[in-house]
């Protein structure tokens, strides 16, 4: 069989299909060559007329014998041809071979070479439909493009995604600036941001499933914030992990981030931070948690917007920083302040300018209710924690007005560790705090906060508090200076509200002391009140029902000034100053009680300038206590007091008293023991006009106050009183002074008085010691006016003492005489410093005939030599015959004559009467006579004093009886000198 060959390709053909591969051969190298300058010519173009997009590409160079592509500058173009993206240069090297094996895009180094993006945010849209939206120029100037990409249809099974990978992706001394057009303060505002420097090396780049690729960014914020970050990156996933580190970034231009919220300018500060983060799919999505994060500020200073500084501090450190979105829940371990400075401004209103820096925040009303499940997604809170809050070397300075004038306060090294505080805001945090306030005074607390409900409660300990801080407060309110003094104190205090905000809970327990108090009064700029010590003790304040109760009250050394100015007022009521429009509070009165109030060595001066010379008495060592002090009605406080006037005379005081409602009540007893009664001159010059030379007061005082009715029983005892120069004063009584003393004292120089008062406080010109002068002055008035009545009580003898009736023409005492006189001299003994003046008087009239007829007796008897009574006339014929010659002798005639003449019998009575008148009649009685008779009386009335009586007769004077035809009556009149 003969084997047939195929027959060979002519000779021709075969040219031309080599001529064929070599023309395809050709082509393809000529397309290769020129397809970048096509694409460099022709893409731009055709991009801005179908995108509006200005592109420009730098030079593409192509390198086939080792595969590379290489991009000369390039950028992508605004409207007015400002770059939004541009870079220097591009570099891909790929992986020919490996990517047609695989059908992927393998690259051995993509390399980016100083790119820039410049990206600036837009004004809003005016459109309504895109109303809010965030706009930018980049995304505005893609968006027709993006638009032309056709959305994935979701009934299209998804495609697994081209795989590349990039053994070495860079990105080299990359830019990033960001600019807001927008007016500044604009919500979201933010000052020019520049990322320079940019560096990213992620070896390892590729899109395969679940592969991450380690990271290394760097970069400079602004020119001087080192930015860095390191870590895994799944580019498909969005999943990573890595670290994030920002430090020394200014704090000034991002200023307009708060200005919606705080009218602040943070002028000054730089912040640094750090944190870990982990990117993860989860069931809604990418979930993203922080960990290990810290923020600090240093140097911050904060300014108002019109240029003050109110805030500044060192440092601001948050450590342990946990955030995790999924969980919603942020945790921070700590957060520390130090050498913060805040200055602020208290206003006479009560009003602190802080709040000014507070922008008020509105809320529009929502068009509808959104969606069910949207807004129980917004209701779900966020859990957050923070376990420590310290503060160190902070001050605080505030500049307060609420005394009308603007006074600086200063709380300098403030110390404050706040103890653990969550979402669970009803859980009590420790919270301590130390600082000192104004360089003087120590103040502490600790104890425990509640933000929800709030409360506080804990133990505040203060030391050394100078109570002439006070003084502005009480400028317009008292007319004192409080000099100095410190107070410190040790107490707890518990506040607290409810879930309206309504206080529920006020109240303050513990002890107070006060040293050296000094209070001045402003009217004479002399010590008012002084203490060298006060304790206050077992203090519980109830502010909710309004109860005050204190323990004890220890006053040591106390001193007290009371003065009557010369206008007749207490400086105590001028203490008080009138505020116009000041009306009175009608809310109602704490419920008071005071266990105890005692005094140790107090003191208490008493002045009053109304007198010349001026009185001025101490009260010392005065010891003692009041008990059961209360505002309750019916409830009385014991008092019982003792100490010495002016050093040596005993005083005590012992009663009962209420002042503290609104008909206070009093019922005390005071008693004085050997005052020197050269103390009260003052008082003694003014009301009576004489000094007071000698003497003792002793007095036993009890007064009653019921409402505003006030009775006083006094008890007084004065001792060897002698007065002393007389002094001329309009206000004193013109009184015997010496003889109402010599009257009101007994034997031994003792005077004893009681004196009852009475007056009614709601009267104008009440005045406890005007009254007291006044019944004083009464009661010497009354002694002086009626002294014999006075000697009269004291024997119990009648009342007419000063009077001796006598028989007419007779001086000798009569036992009814004698007996008046007899308790007289007993009632004189008993005050030997009287004197008794004794006057005799005559009935001119009617003893003026006795002594003629008595003077004839004694003619007669001359005549009969034997006594004569012509009572016995017609009994006695001597005593006739007498009469008959002394008728013949003194007539010249005989009664027989005279009977003739007067036809009557001789030897008759009648006859003889007539002759005894006519001769009567012509006996000589003149006025020394009378005077002789009266002298006679009180001449037997002192020999019976002092001869009977033991008087002794230099305390009796007989007066001269001067004789007057007006006198009525024989007697002798009887008065007192001294």
């Amino acid at each position: 069989m003969e084997t047939v060959m195929p027959k060979p390709l002519s000779v021709r053909l075969l040219r031309y299909v080599l001529y064929l591969c070599a023309a395809l051969l050709v082509s393809l190298t000529i397309l290769l060559w020129q397809a970048p300058g096509l694409i460099q010519r022709h893409l731009p173009g055709w991009l801005a007329k179908h995108y509006g997009l200005h592109l420009t590409l730098g030079e593409i160079a192509v390198n086939l014998r080792s595969p590379a592509l290489t991009l000369g500058p390039s950028a992508l173009l605004d409207d007015q041809q400002q770059p939004m993206v541009a870079f220097e240069g591009l570099r891909l090297i790929p992986r020919v071979k490996e990517s047609w094996h695989q059908r992927a895009l393998l690259f051995e180094e993509a390399t980016l070479i100083k790119p820039v993006l410049n990206l600036t945010r837009l004004e809003e849209s005016k459109d309504k439909a895109h109303k809010g939206e965030v706009r930018f120029n980049l995304t505005e100037a893609l968006a027709p493009l993006l638009a032309s990409v056709p959305a994935p249809d979701p009934a299209q099974p998804l495609t697994a995604p081209l795989l590349v990978q990039i053994d070495k992706l860079a990105v080299e001394q990359g830019r990033l600036q960001y600019l807001d057009s927008r007016k500044r303060g604009s919500p979201g505002w933010v000052a020019p941001l520049t990322l320079g420097d940019l560096a990213l090396q992620l070896p390892g780049f590729s899109t395969a499933k679940a592969h991450s690729s380690p990271y290394r960014l760097s970069a400079t914020l602004n020119q001087q914030s080192p930015l860095k970050a390191e870590g895994e990156l799944d580019v498909m996933t969005g999943t990573g992990k890595g670290q994030v580190s920002l430090g020394k970034l200014a704090l000034a231009p991002l200023a307009p981030l708060w200005a919606p919220y705080l009218r602040v300018n943070l002028t000054r500060g730089e912040a640094s931070a750090e944190l870990a983060y982990r990117l993860s799919l989860g069931k809604q999505g990418l979930d993203w948690q922080l960990s290990k994060g810290k923020l600090v500020l240093n140097n911050g200073q904060l300014k108002r917007l019109k240029g003050a500084e109110f805030a500044r501090f060192n440092r601001l450190a948050l450590t342990g920083i946990m955030l995790d979105g999924s969980k919603q829940s942020l945790s921070v371990d700590t957060i520390v302040l130090k050498a913060p400075a805040i200055t602020a401004t208290l206003d006479d209103k009560q009003q602190l300018d802080l709040s000014d820096l507070l922008v008020p925040q509105t809320s529009a009303e929502p068009a509808g209710k959104p969606p069910k499940k949207a807004r129980q997604t917004a209701a779900k809170p966020w859990r957050w924690q923070l376990k420590q809050t310290r503060i160190s070397g902070g001050e605080f300075k505030l500049t307060e007005s609420s005394s009308g004038k603007a006074l600086p306060r200063t709380l300098s090294g403030l110390e404050l560790t706040l103890g653990a505080l969550s979402n669970a805001t009803a859980q009590a945090s420790p919270l301590s705090l130390r600082g000192t306030l104004d360089g003087q005074s120590q103040l502490n607390f600790d104890g425990t906060i509640i933000p929800t409900p709030f409360a506080l409660r804990g133990e505040i300990r203060q030391q050394g508090l100078p109570l002439g801080w006070a003084q502005p407060y009480l400028q317009d309110l008292l007319r004192v200076k409080v000099q100095d003094g410190l107070l410190s104190s040790r107490t707890k205090l518990a506040i607290a509200t409810d879930a309206t905000g309504a206080l529920s809970q006020l109240e303050v327990t513990g002890s107070f002391d006060v040293d050296k108090l000094h209070v001045l009064d402003r009217a004479d700029n002399q010590r008012l009140l002084q203490i060298e010590r006060l304790e206050l003790s077992g203090l519980h304040y109830d502010g909710i029902r309004q109860q005050l109760k204190i323990d004890d009250i220890l006053l040591r050394k106390p001193y007290a000034r009371i003065e009557i100015s010369e206008e007749g007022i207490t400086n105590v009521q001028q203490l008080l100053l009138p505020r116009p429009g000041n009306k009175a509070s009608h809310d109602p009165a704490p419920r008071i009680f005071i266990d105890q109030v005692r005094t140790e060595q107090g003191n208490l001066r008493f002045a009053d300038r109304s007198l010349s010379p001026e009185f001025v008495v101490d009260i010392a060592s005065l010891n003692g206590q009041n008990r059961h002090i209360s505002n309750n009605p019916g409830q009385h406080s014991e008092l019982s007091f003792s100490g010495k006037v002016d050093r040596y005379a005993p005083v005590t005081i012992r009663g009962g008293a209420n002042l503290l409602i609104d008909d206070p009540v009093l019922d005390v007893a005071v008693a004085f023991t050997n005052l020197e009664l050269t103390t009260f001159t003052p008082y003694s010059s003014t009301y009576a006009g004489y000094a007071i030379d000698k003497g003792q007061l002793s007095m036993k005082l009890n007064y009653r106050l019921q409402g505003k009715r006030l009775e006083g029983d006094n008890d007084i005892t004065i001792k060897k009183l002698q007065l002393g120069e007389k002094i001329k004063s309009e206000q004193a009584r013109d009184l015997p002074l010496g003889l109402a003393i010599a009257l009101l004292s007994d034997a031994s120089g003792v005077i004893k008085m009681n004196l009852k008062v009475k007056g009614d406080l709601d009267q104008p010109n009440f005045s406890l010691g005007n009254i007291f002068w006044d019944v004083l002055g009464n009661t010497l008035s009354k002694a002086i006016s009626s002294p014999f009545s006075l000697l009269a009580s004291l024997t119990g003898g009648t009342k007419d003492l000063d009077e001796l009736p006598f028989l007419l023409g007779d001086p000798s005492l009569t036992p009814s005489q004698q007996t008046k006189l007899t308790k007289l001299a007993q009632a004189l003994k008993e005050r030997p410093k009287l004197s008794m003046n004794i006057r005799g008087k005559v009935n001119f009239n009617e003893e003026r005939p006795i002594l003629q007829r008595q003077k004839l007796e004694r003619v007669l008897a001359k005549i009969t030599g034997a006594p004569a009574d012509l009572g016995l006339l017609e009994q006695d014929p001597a005593l006739q015959a007498a009469l008959g010659e002394a008728y013949e002798a003194k007539f010249k005639e005989d009664l027989g004559s005279l009977a003739d003449r007067l036809k009557l019998a001789e030897q008759s009575p009648a006859l003889r009467a007539q002759a005894m008148i006519l001769l009567r009649d012509q006996q000589l009685i003149t006025a020394k006579s009378l005077r002789n008779l009266a002298m006679r009386r009180a001449q037997n009335t002192k020999e019976y004093l002092v001869d009977t009586q033991g008087l002794a007769p230099e305390r009796l004077f007989v007066l001269d009886s001067q004789v007057k035809e007006t006198d009525k009556e024989a007697k002798v009149v009887l008065t007192l000198d001294n």
